[in-house]
């Protein structure tokens, strides 16, 4: 069973959460904390493995063990050892592991792509899967500080501050990438009119939503693309800036809520996002 492109948008996900993961310092955060989010790790890569291709899922379960290993040494409270065997995964799940799902899945990275289309494509992939695996790490991070865990606020406010960063660059990504390349998807046209002022300026029909901005150009997107444009250019950065402002003011589920809508909606957007090759 084809289960693309969630097992992308997973993949990029949980690799991108065991990166951040592993660069919080663990002189004063509890081995049980990150402990507990590797372990969840192992079950997350087992679940890419079961939705993945047949010719690629022993590659997600040796992924799985890895993670396995860097649990086990962190059980153990040696940390060192249990970053180690997190690095690891982190580096080859981020890489190998996000190849073989595009080398497998011709429409996720279609061939004879625009030269700017293939890096703008590829860091569309990338970033929208750190987009998801930081807030869900800066989710668990923000129970982790009122849990007594050994996490700084102010740590959680530089990660949530990074998030940020990531959602801009995200939506940034987008625009260019429908910019510089609108015919890629075959679903994003600009034509050019010269028609009355008078003409209407707006009107529905046929699925899609069709602008004259004055009386010079008509350009036509498709519903799909933009609830994908509203998703990540308004909901998520304000999402993100709700976050931000509410572990400022210790406004715990303020904060919470905020983090788990932009790791849930960050999840559909990508989902329409690599349906639609954007």
């Amino acid at each position: 069973m084809d289960f693309y492109p969630l097992n992308l948008v997973l993949a990029v996900a949980v690799a991108s959460a065991t990166i951040f993961l592993g660069f919080l310092p663990t002189r004063n955060i509890r081995s049980e904390f990150l402990a507990r989010e590797v372990s969840r790790a192992v079950f997350a890569w087992v679940l890419v493995a079961m939705i993945s291709p047949s010719a690629i899922r022993h590659y997600y379960f040796l992924l799985a063990f890895l993670c396995f290993g860097s649990w086990w040494q962190l059980r153990r409270d040696h940390a060192l050892s249990g970053k180690m065997w997190l690095s690891i995964a982190s580096g080859l799940g981020i890489s190998i592991g996000i190849m073989f799902i595009l080398a497998i899945t011709p429409r996720a990275y279609p061939p004879g792509l625009p030269q700017p289309g293939q890096g703008l494509l590829l860091a569309s992939i990338y970033l929208g899967g750190a987009v998801i695996g930081l807030a869900y790490v800066c989710h668990v991070l923000t129970q982790g500080v009122f849990a007594n865990s050994g996490i700084a606020n102010g740590m959680v406010q530089r990660y949530v501050g990074l998030l940020g960063g990531l959602v801009f660059a995200r939506a940034g990504v987008l625009l260019t990438l429908l910019y510089l390349t609108p015919g890629m998807s075959g679903r994003f046209s600009v034509k050019s009119y010269s028609l009355p002022e008078t003409h209407r300026i707006g009107h529905f029909s046929g699925g899609e939503i069709d602008y004259i901005f004055g009386y010079s150009q008509d350009i036509t997107l498709p519903v799909q693309t933009i609830f994908l444009l509203g998703l990540i250019l308004i909901i998520l950065p304000t999402l993100a800036f709700v976050a931000k402002r509410a572990l400022r003011t210790h406004a715990k589920t303020q904060a919470t809520l905020a983090l788990i809508g932009i790791w849930l909606l960050g999840i559909i957007a990508e989902t329409i996002a690599r349906l639609l090759v954007l």
